[in-house]
């Protein structure tokens, strides 16, 4: 009985361990997953742009791309059985130096940020409304669109040559018609006046006054015929 009592005695007498709160899973630290491939030059408009890690497997991991100035740029991918993850989308990415980054999360929990690595962007192009066109492709339809419009201007053009000179043939035959009219009509009142003046002189010698009268209508008829070859000559150097 007296050695019973001793064993709780020296029992009650051992300082009592401190009781440990188990971990609770939202305090449980995730390694930084790791990016092994990324492109450092990356053409937006022609390639699909491909990155690769490793991190836990069967684990969620967050990646983003950062500009200043530029709205961030975020992928969800889930890594395989043996931790690999892969990133292959058909994106846009602006002019510039892009920083890609990863962190892991298993439930609650996140990583920190993995290391960053740059991606430089060239932009070959221009995003319209969702739509990429390469510069080329511009130039290609600009080059036709300019041919367009010089075959159109070369067409036009000589099509108004064409009617200009047939409204100039045409308005030089009508002067010359009118030429003609009008000298017919003279060379036709000056001859009658050569008849009335031989029909008045029949059988007699002309005198002076007679003499000088006809020499001055086969003047006017020579002068006529000089000016009318003169002036249907100056119009069609002019048209």
């Amino acid at each position: 009985m007296l050695l019973f009592i001793g064993v709780l005695r020296a029992y009650a007498e051992v300082p009592a361990l401190p009781a440990v709160a188990p971990t609770p899973s939202s305090q449980i630290n995730l390694a930084e997953p790791s990016i092994s491939i990324s492109p450092d030059t990356f053409y937006t408009l022609e390639e699909i742009l491909y990155i690769e890690g490793r991190a836990d497997p069967n684990s969620i991991v967050l990646v983003t791309l950062e500009k200043q100035g530029e709205k961030p740029i975020k992928f969800t991918v889930k890594t395989d059985s043996s931790g690999e993850w892969v990133v292959a989308e058909k994106t846009y990415l602006s002019s510039g130096n892009w920083e890609v980054r990863a962190r892991e999360q298993v439930g609650i929990n996140i990583s920190q940020w993995s290391n960053p690595r740059i991606i430089q962007s060239i932009v070959t192009g221009v995003n319209f409304f969702g739509l990429s066109i390469r510069y080329v492709v511009i130039v290609g339809i600009g080059a036709i669109f300019l041919s367009m419009i010089a075959f159109l201007l070369f067409y036009f053009r000589r099509k108004i040559q064409r009617l200009k000179e047939g409204l100039m043939e045409k308005h030089l035959r009508e002067t010359e018609d009118r030429f003609h009219r009008g000298f017919a009509e003279i060379r036709k009142d000056l001859m009658d006046q050569l008849r009335d003046l031989a029909a008045g002189t029949q059988g007699r010698p002309l005198t002076p006054e007679e003499v000088e009268k006809r020499d001055h209508v086969l003047r006017e008829l020579e002068e006529i015929e000089k000016n009318l070859e003169h002036d249907v000559g100056d119009i069609g150097k002019k048209y």
